[in-house]
């Protein structure tokens, strides 16, 4: 264990590691395949790294189940402070009165559910960096959030219409922790659209 990133690039350029797992950041992950690549002899690089895992909210389903996938959705995104690799940073959904009970849903328990501590000090620096940053994207606005906490890291939950999601690739980018935006798309295909310019990602849910 250590904090030092040395540590880490001393484990991949040592020649008795014949592979290398990697869960975390998009630098720290590019910057190990980076010396990887450079040794006389090059190894893999398994790597999971900036994932946003989409969750896709098809217009029967939230019609018929709004509250019960807000609930379980928000419980997703909290769980151990988002910083789980499965976490849900992205909803796809056609816009209108369903996705606004979903929405209503949603904001109401990210506003009920409790800051917590995540694993460094760092991190949450960056998840609070993340957090401000989308807040400033235009056309992006905070539609729930849960009560500040000394040394602890509050969940928020941002809507954003697709025409500006798409208007600003980095609303794409991974918010590590308890973060995630809501498209309103207006349409399925412009949510097509969107999913068509996502990178590759860990887990989509639909």
């Amino acid at each position: 264990n250590g904090t030092d990133f040395a540590l880490g690039e001393a484990l991949v350029k040592d020649p008795r590691i014949a592979a290398v797992g990697f869960t975390g950041s998009r630098a720290g992950g590019l910057a190990l395949m980076n010396h990887a690549a450079a040794r006389p002899v090059p190894i893999p690089v398994y790597a999971e790294m900036s994932c946003i895992n989409p969750v896709i909210l098809l217009p029967a389903a939230v019609a018929a189940r709004a509250k019960p996938i807000a609930d379980a959705f928000v419980t997703a995104l909290t769980l151990g402070a988002g910083q789980f690799c499965t976490n849900p940073g992205l909803v796809l959904a056609v816009d209108g009165p369903d996705l606004d009970a979903f929405l209503e849903t949603a904001s109401a328990a990210v506003a009920a559910a409790p800051a917590q501590v995540m694993l460094t000090a760092g991190i949450r620096s960056a998840y609070e960096s993340g957090v401000s940053r989308l807040a400033e994207v235009s056309g992006v606005s905070l539609v729930g959030a849960g009560a500040p906490a000394a040394r602890a890291a509050s969940p928020a939950l941002f809507a954003v219409s697709g025409r500006d999601f798409l208007a600003h690739p980095e609303l794409a980018e991974e918010v590590f922790g308890a973060a995630s935006l809501v498209v309103r798309c207006q349409d399925m295909g412009e949510l097509r659209t969107i999913i068509e310019t996502l990178e590759g990602q860990l887990t989509v849910a639909v």
